[in-house]
């Protein structure tokens, strides 16, 4: 099975190699024609392939009795390939459009078998009209926030943890099985979304504590809607963008929510099991202007602010490409192994997130940009005595716009142990340092 993956990812490259007649006026941050074969003479239909990857070098302090192959360590520096994608999307009418997509995530000293090259995305979607279109199979479409799909041209070396909380457990890779409507009314932009969550979990109820439950899992109901006072971003695809870099001005506000059916459980003082719905609701606001468009400088901002109800004190403690394969629970903390930290969970998360590029090196040739970003997210949460505070600060140097881009990025998180009280306090915090390349090809 791992082998046919392999061979559809291999069968990608090769289709997009026979594509003998491009479209001449569009070129991408390479300079190159993009890799778009379209089917009629009035470039109405086409098909087109599109990828990334993006590969990481990183130092980080690991979280107290973190195992790695084993061997307890306090920390580590290691390689993985965080995202491999292959893309093709093909519009065979005017109205009609199919996307196919596969990849590999989180490939890491972690990792002990080999990886297999997975089916992301499979899904069709017809377009009425720019009011209303329609789609169903497997994506990452869904409401909630801006980020809540994915990673497009992010600030930073990665998108901010609470924006994708629930991957691997109600999700695969942030994808579900769904139907989904959105469209563009004047400056309004909006989607719903109808899902099937995955049951990836396997705990039994606890007192007082919501997890995730076993039984069969309800709809996943999300919704985005967002008012775009200044240009209007395209919604071609599930992704929002984390910058233009000042090809755009844009201004959006936008609101949304998800909503689960007895998506946890926990038990009360009688012993009793307690279905939980999961309620989140978040407002947010993106702001993403030039400031000099010859010399390339630009500026952009972020900020959100999300209520989540899981269930009486539910916390999730996550890491992005957890390195580690285990953790010593006589010396662990509550965030476990690895470079977990709370992401999620019942009460309030706020996020802040900043930057811009800074002129051009070679003004002449338009290339070699510096992008300073900053970011904090603050949770208080219910089963949290502390609140939670991760900020990272970063620098990218982007080679041929966000096509060709070096991250480097500086984060640090809290580490919570249970005090005398019982209650999770921050105990120390630990740092993780990245630097990642990521390259584009489309």
């Amino acid at each position: 099975m791992k082998t046919n993956y392999l061979k559809i990812g291999l069968c990608f490259f090769l289709l997009a190699g026979f594509i003998n007649t491009i479209n001449a006026q569009k070129k991408n941050d390479f300079g190159n024609p993009t890799l778009t074969k379209y089917l009629n003479d009035e470039k109405t239909r086409s098909i087109s392939f599109s990828g990334y990857t993006e590969i990481w070098a990183r130092y980080a302090e690991l979280n107290p009795g973190s195992l790695v192959n084993g061997e307890q360590v306090n920390s580590i520096s290691d390689l993985s390939l965080r995202r491999v994608r292959v893309k093709m999307s093909y519009q065979p009418t005017e109205k009609f459009t199919f996307v196919l997509q596969g990849g590999l995530t989180n490939v890491n000293v972690a990792s002990k078998t080999t990886p297999a090259f997975e089916l992301l995305d499979a899904y069709a979607e017809y377009k009425f009209n720019d009011a209303i279109a329609a789609g169903a199979g497997r994506s990452t479409w869904r409401g909630l926030s801006r980020f809540t799909t994915g990673p497009l041209n992010t600030l930073l070396y990665d998108l901010p943890s609470y924006a994708t909380a629930n991957a691997g457990i109600s999700d695969e890779t942030v994808r579900e099985m769904s139907v989904y409507a959105k469209g563009q009314i004047g400056k309004l932009d909006y989607r719903l979304v109808i899902a099937d969550p995955y049951t990836n979990v396997s705990a039994d109820p606890q007192y007082n504590l919501a997890t995730f439950s076993k039984t069969h899992p309800n709809k996943d109901y999300s919704g985005y809607f967002k008012y775009e006072f200044f240009d209007t971003e395209s919604n071609s695809t599930p992704f929002h963008s984390g910058t233009y870099n000042g090809k755009k001005k844009v201004l959006a506000l936008g609101a949304g929510f998800e909503y689960m059916h007895n998506a946890l459980w926990h038990l009360d003082e009688a012993k009793t099991t307690i279905n939980d719905d999961e309620k989140s609701f978040a407002v947010d606001l993106f702001y993403d202007t030039p400031i000099n468009k010859d010399r390339g400088t630009s500026f952009s901002a972020y900020a959100m602010a999300m209520n989540n109800n899981y269930g009486p004190n539910y916390v999730r403690y996550s890491g992005v490409s957890n390195p580690a394969s285990g953790v010593n629970t006589t010396v662990s903390s509550l965030n476990g192994a690895g470079n977990n930290s709370p992401v999620i969970g019942t009460g309030n998360t706020y996020y802040l997130q900043v930057g811009g590029t800074l002129p051009y090196f070679n003004k002449a040739k338009n290339s070699l940009q510096l992008q300073p970003a900053g970011s904090v997210m603050l949770s208080d949460l219910d089963g949290l005595h502390d609140k939670a505070l991760t900020y990272d600060a970063g620098i990218s140097l982007l080679m041929n716009g966000m096509s060709s881009r070096l991250t480097f990025d500086a984060q640090n998180r809290p580490i919570y142990t249970l005090n005398d009280a019982n209650l999770a306090t921050v105990s120390d915090r630990k740092w993780q340092y990245v630097l990642k390349y990521r390259i584009d090809f489309n």
